[in-house]
Order: structure tokens, then sequence, then C-alpha cells
């Protein structure tokens, strides 16, 4: 009879905490924790999304590595073509989430709130295998030794499901600082960029080894404090990262 009484007693107060109200801060985390399964592979890679990794491999590649013209119109291809296929799961996986929020605000039970994520899993499924695809696209295009960099700067320890995703104000955030670097720097990147160009056309001409050498030599000065601007870059993006995204290790590539 006891043990009677005991499971009648459990099932009770299971049923009453589905039935209690979410409260703001259990409803963020389990929203939270509905993101944290969403796509990783370009967080892994320290882009985090499609244009902010486009952005990371035009701007953190060292000046020897840079990605061509050419390279550089066929990434923003992919992404272009990953942004239009994605929209409308994105759109709908937003619609989603704005839908649990309101069910937090409103005082829903965790189960009604959870019945609301559940209906995102699918999508956020699409979404995760759509990045994957994509990164592989992108990596498809890039020489091994930009690959080889790329694979030598990953964050080691990094863990994507414990980063919770950017929001659009951090993207828009990291989206000027990447421009801001471009605009800073334009004089020396030109520089740097006819300077190597202008070595790999005497090499090919037959120059000797030290008149190419003397050629590279002109482009140190800016390839130094392009280095630094790099780094300094680096360090607002991950500025822009809250506690518990550092806190996954998966920083910015670079």
């Amino acid at each position: 009879m006891r043990r009677i009484a005991l499971t009648v007693i459990a099932t009770l107060a299971i049923a009453a905490c589905s039935n209690d109200t979410t409260s703001p801060a259990a409803g963020d985390a389990l929203i939270n924790s509905f993101l944290l399964g969403s796509s990783t592979a370009l967080t892994s890679a320290g882009g985090y999304d499609g244009d902010l990794y486009q952005d990371r491999l035009t701007n953190a590649l060292p000046d020897e590595l840079k990605l061509t013209p050419e390279q550089q119109a066929k990434i923003k291809a992919l992404v272009d073509a990953f942004q239009a296929a994605t929209k409308a799961d994105h759109d709908a996986l937003n619609a989603i989430l704005r839908e649990a929020r309101d069910a937090v605000a409103a005082h829903k039970s965790r189960d009604e709130v959870k019945a609301i994520l559940d209906k995102g899993i699918a999508i956020r499924n699409r979404l995760s295998a759509a990045e994957a695809a994509l990164r592989s696209a992108i990596e498809a295009v890039l020489t091994p030794e930009q690959k080889a960099w790329l694979d030598g700067h990953r964050a080691a320890r990094c863990d994507p499901s414990k980063f919770p995703p950017l929001t659009d104000a951090q993207k828009a955030q990291m989206r000027a600082l990447e421009q801001a670097f471009q605009t800073a720097n334009k004089a020396d990147l030109d520089a740097v960029k006819a300077i190597i160009e202008q070595a790999h056309a005497a090499a090919a001409a037959g120059k000797s080894k030290a008149e190419v050498e003397a050629i590279m030599a002109q482009a140190h000065p800016a390839m130094a404090r392009l280095d630094a601007a790099r780094q300094a870059l680096k360090a607002a993006l991950e500025a822009v990262l809250t506690p518990e995204q550092k806190a996954s290790g998966c920083f910015p590539l670079g």
C-alpha cells in the first residue's frame, strides 16, 4: 500500500511539474538547449555563419595565401546560393523561436514550450546538413596550402555543442569589423598584392632567387602592419562573444 501511495505521489509530482509555468530563465535555457543542437559545421571552422566564414577566409589568410579573385567569386556564389536555398528554413525556424519565446512570456508550461520547439527539429537538422555541405564546397575551392593553413589555425578545443548561436546583433558587429579591416588596410592590402604578383611574374620569367626575394622585401613593412591589424581584428571579433560562447573554445579563425 505504501509503495502504491508513493507511486501516486510521484506521478502527481511529475504531472504538476509538466503543468508548471516556465520561468524566463528556464525558458531561455530550454531554447538555448534546442539551439545548441543546431548547425555546427561552420562554428567548428570559426566562421559561425555562411557570410561570416566568407569574410574570415578573406581577411584571416596571410598575404601569400590570399584568396584569388576567382576563389572569392566562387565562394561568394556558394554562400549566396546557400543563403537563398536555406532562407525559407531560416525564416521558419526563427518563427518557431519567436513562438517559443512568446509562450514563455505567456507563462506556458515547459511541455508546451518544448512542443513548440520540437516542431523545428527537422528544420534544424536540414540547416545543419546544408552548412556541412557549404563548408565542404568552400574547402573544395581552396588550394592544399590554404587548407593546410586553416587546419593549423582552427581552435583545437572547440566544442560546437556548447556554443550558443550568435545573435543577429553579434553577426552585424562582426560583419562591420571585417569590413572596417578591409577599408582601413586597403592601401597595404593592394600594395602587397601588387608586389606578390610582381614577384611571381619575375620567378616565371626566370629571374634569380635573390632578385625575387628583393622584390618581396619591398612588401615586408606592409605585411608586418597587416599582420598586426589581423591580430587586432581577431581580438575585436573575440570581444563580441559572450562568456558562454568563449567557454566553448570556438574562437574566430585566424
